[in-house]
Protein backbone atom coordinates (compact mmCIF):
# COMPACT_ATOMS: atom_id res chain seq x y z
CA UNK A 1 0.00 0.00 0.00
CA UNK A 2 1.36 3.39 -1.06
CA UNK A 3 0.92 6.19 1.49
CA UNK A 4 0.67 9.84 0.48
CA UNK A 5 1.30 12.36 3.24
CA UNK A 6 -0.76 15.51 2.75
CA UNK A 7 0.20 18.58 4.74
CA UNK A 8 0.23 22.35 4.55
CA UNK A 9 -0.10 25.47 6.62
CA UNK A 10 -3.17 26.58 8.52
CA UNK A 11 -5.77 27.89 5.99
CA UNK A 12 -3.55 26.99 3.01
CA UNK A 13 -6.25 24.84 1.40
CA UNK A 14 -5.25 21.35 2.52
CA UNK A 15 -8.90 20.37 3.12
CA UNK A 16 -9.74 21.33 -0.46
CA UNK A 17 -7.03 19.00 -1.80
CA UNK A 18 -8.07 16.31 0.67
CA UNK A 19 -11.55 16.56 -0.85
CA UNK A 20 -10.09 16.05 -4.34
CA UNK A 21 -8.55 12.76 -3.16
CA UNK A 22 -11.88 11.66 -1.66
CA UNK A 23 -13.60 12.53 -4.98
CA UNK A 24 -11.18 10.12 -6.69
CA UNK A 25 -12.33 7.35 -4.33
CA UNK A 26 -9.03 7.35 -2.42
CA UNK A 27 -9.29 6.73 1.33
CA UNK A 28 -8.21 9.76 3.39
CA UNK A 29 -7.19 9.40 7.04
CA UNK A 30 -7.73 12.88 8.49
CA UNK A 31 -5.68 13.59 11.64
CA UNK A 32 -7.91 16.49 12.72
CA UNK A 33 -11.09 14.40 12.43
CA UNK A 34 -9.44 11.53 14.30
CA UNK A 35 -8.35 13.93 17.07
CA UNK A 36 -11.81 15.50 17.40
CA UNK A 37 -13.44 12.06 17.44
CA UNK A 38 -11.00 10.89 20.14
CA UNK A 39 -11.94 13.89 22.31
CA UNK A 40 -15.51 12.54 22.29
CA UNK A 41 -14.70 8.84 22.65
CA UNK A 42 -11.44 8.57 24.61
CA UNK A 43 -11.87 9.51 28.28
CA UNK A 44 -8.13 9.17 28.98
CA UNK A 45 -7.22 11.78 26.37
CA UNK A 46 -10.10 14.02 27.40
CA UNK A 47 -9.16 13.90 31.09
CA UNK A 48 -5.45 14.40 30.40
CA UNK A 49 -6.16 17.61 28.43
CA UNK A 50 -8.69 18.95 30.98
CA UNK A 51 -6.25 18.29 33.84
CA UNK A 52 -3.17 19.70 32.04
CA UNK A 53 -4.88 22.94 31.07
CA UNK A 54 -6.94 23.22 34.29
CA UNK A 55 -10.28 23.36 32.48
CA UNK A 56 -13.67 22.60 34.02
CA UNK A 57 -14.66 20.87 30.79
CA UNK A 58 -13.23 20.71 27.30
CA UNK A 59 -14.17 23.70 25.16
CA UNK A 60 -12.23 23.65 21.87
CA UNK A 61 -12.57 27.41 21.39
CA UNK A 62 -11.16 28.07 24.85
CA UNK A 63 -8.40 25.48 24.36
CA UNK A 64 -7.40 27.13 21.05
CA UNK A 65 -7.11 30.51 22.74
CA UNK A 66 -4.91 29.01 25.48
CA UNK A 67 -2.51 27.08 23.24
CA UNK A 68 -2.17 29.63 20.45
CA UNK A 69 -1.14 32.32 22.92
CA UNK A 70 1.63 30.20 24.46
CA UNK A 71 4.11 28.11 22.47
CA UNK A 72 4.90 25.84 25.47
CA UNK A 73 1.22 25.06 25.98
CA UNK A 74 0.76 24.24 22.28
CA UNK A 75 3.76 21.90 22.49
CA UNK A 76 2.26 20.28 25.62
CA UNK A 77 -1.08 19.71 23.85
CA UNK A 78 0.64 18.16 20.84
CA UNK A 79 2.71 15.89 23.08
CA UNK A 80 -0.48 14.67 24.76
CA UNK A 81 -2.57 14.25 21.58
CA UNK A 82 -0.08 12.87 19.02
CA UNK A 83 0.42 9.39 20.57
CA UNK A 84 -3.36 8.83 20.69
CA UNK A 85 -3.79 9.95 17.07
CA UNK A 86 -0.82 7.84 15.91
CA UNK A 87 -2.32 4.76 17.56
CA UNK A 88 -5.50 5.20 15.48
CA UNK A 89 -3.42 5.73 12.32
CA UNK A 90 -1.53 2.50 13.02
CA UNK A 91 -4.76 0.52 13.51
CA UNK A 92 -6.42 2.02 10.41
CA UNK A 93 -3.37 1.48 8.19
CA UNK A 94 -3.18 -2.20 9.15
CA UNK A 95 -6.86 -2.63 8.19
CA UNK A 96 -6.59 -0.62 4.98
CA UNK A 97 -3.45 -2.44 3.79
CA UNK A 98 -5.67 -5.45 3.06
CA UNK A 99 -7.92 -3.57 0.62
CA UNK A 100 -6.30 -0.32 -0.57
CA UNK A 101 -3.45 0.35 -3.01
CA UNK A 102 -3.30 4.04 -2.16
CA UNK A 103 -4.09 5.91 1.07
CA UNK A 104 -3.78 9.60 1.98
CA UNK A 105 -2.64 10.70 5.44
CA UNK A 106 -4.04 14.20 5.90
CA UNK A 107 -1.86 15.62 8.70
CA UNK A 108 -1.50 19.38 9.21
CA UNK A 109 1.39 18.86 11.65
CA UNK A 110 3.05 16.05 9.69
CA UNK A 111 6.58 17.43 10.15
CA UNK A 112 5.96 18.69 13.68
CA UNK A 113 4.74 15.18 14.65
CA UNK A 114 7.72 13.61 12.82
CA UNK A 115 5.42 11.44 10.71
CA UNK A 116 7.59 11.42 7.59
CA UNK A 117 8.39 7.68 8.03
CA UNK A 118 4.67 6.94 7.64
CA UNK A 119 4.68 8.37 4.10
CA UNK A 120 6.01 7.12 0.77
CA UNK A 121 5.68 10.62 -0.68
CA UNK A 122 4.60 14.00 0.73
CA UNK A 123 2.48 16.72 -0.84
CA UNK A 124 2.44 20.19 0.71
CA UNK A 125 -0.41 22.61 -0.01
CA UNK A 126 0.91 26.16 -0.15
CA UNK A 127 -0.72 29.59 -0.13
CA UNK A 128 0.73 33.10 0.18
CA UNK A 129 0.69 34.29 3.80
CA UNK A 130 -1.69 37.20 3.14
CA UNK A 131 -4.16 34.69 1.65
CA UNK A 132 -3.80 32.45 4.74
CA UNK A 133 -4.46 35.44 7.02
CA UNK A 134 -7.55 36.47 5.04
CA UNK A 135 -8.98 32.92 5.01
CA UNK A 136 -8.27 32.40 8.72
CA UNK A 137 -9.92 35.68 9.69
CA UNK A 138 -13.03 34.81 7.65
CA UNK A 139 -13.17 31.18 8.75
CA UNK A 140 -12.55 31.65 12.48
CA UNK A 141 -13.80 35.24 12.96
CA UNK A 142 -10.49 36.28 14.53
CA UNK A 143 -8.32 39.39 14.38
CA UNK A 144 -5.36 39.92 12.03
CA UNK A 145 -3.00 39.57 15.00
CA UNK A 146 -4.62 36.31 16.13
CA UNK A 147 -4.42 34.89 12.58
CA UNK A 148 -0.70 35.72 12.35
CA UNK A 149 -0.10 34.13 15.78
CA UNK A 150 -1.73 30.88 14.62
CA UNK A 151 0.25 30.82 11.37
CA UNK A 152 3.48 31.41 13.28
CA UNK A 153 2.70 28.54 15.68
CA UNK A 154 3.53 26.08 12.87
CA UNK A 155 6.75 25.33 11.00
CA UNK A 156 6.99 28.02 8.26
CA UNK A 157 5.12 26.90 5.14
CA UNK A 158 8.16 27.48 2.90
CA UNK A 159 10.14 25.07 5.09
CA UNK A 160 7.35 22.46 4.81
CA UNK A 161 7.48 22.88 1.02
CA UNK A 162 11.25 22.29 0.99
CA UNK A 163 10.77 19.02 2.92
CA UNK A 164 7.99 17.78 0.59
CA UNK A 165 8.17 15.86 -2.69
CA UNK A 166 5.34 17.81 -4.37
CA UNK A 167 3.87 21.28 -3.86
CA UNK A 168 0.37 22.40 -4.77
CA UNK A 169 0.15 26.20 -4.85
CA UNK A 170 -3.38 27.09 -3.75
CA UNK A 171 -2.92 30.88 -4.04
CA UNK A 172 -5.12 31.04 -7.14
CA UNK A 173 -8.53 29.66 -8.13
CA UNK A 174 -9.89 26.16 -7.53
CA UNK A 175 -9.45 25.12 -11.18
CA UNK A 176 -5.74 25.94 -10.98
CA UNK A 177 -5.38 23.94 -7.76
CA UNK A 178 -7.32 21.01 -9.24
CA UNK A 179 -5.14 20.84 -12.35
CA UNK A 180 -1.96 20.76 -10.21
CA UNK A 181 -3.56 18.00 -8.12
CA UNK A 182 -4.53 15.95 -11.21
CA UNK A 183 -1.00 16.20 -12.63
CA UNK A 184 0.63 15.14 -9.34
CA UNK A 185 -1.80 12.27 -8.74
CA UNK A 186 -1.19 10.82 -12.20
CA UNK A 187 2.59 11.04 -11.64
CA UNK A 188 2.22 9.20 -8.31
CA UNK A 189 -0.04 6.53 -9.83
CA UNK A 190 2.42 6.08 -12.70
CA UNK A 191 5.31 5.52 -10.27
CA UNK A 192 3.30 3.01 -8.20
CA UNK A 193 2.03 0.94 -11.11
CA UNK A 194 5.34 0.98 -12.97
CA UNK A 195 7.29 -0.38 -9.96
Amino acid sequence: MFRIGLTGGIASGKSLVSGFFADEGIVVLDADKIYKNLLKTNKLLYNEIVKTFQLEELDLQQLSEIVFSDEKKLKALNEIAHPYVLRVFDEQLIKLSKTEKLVVLDVPLLFEAKMEPYCDTIICVYAEEEIQIKRLKNRNSISNQEAIKRIESQIPLKEKCEKSDYIIDNSYDIENTRSQFTRILSKIKESIYVN
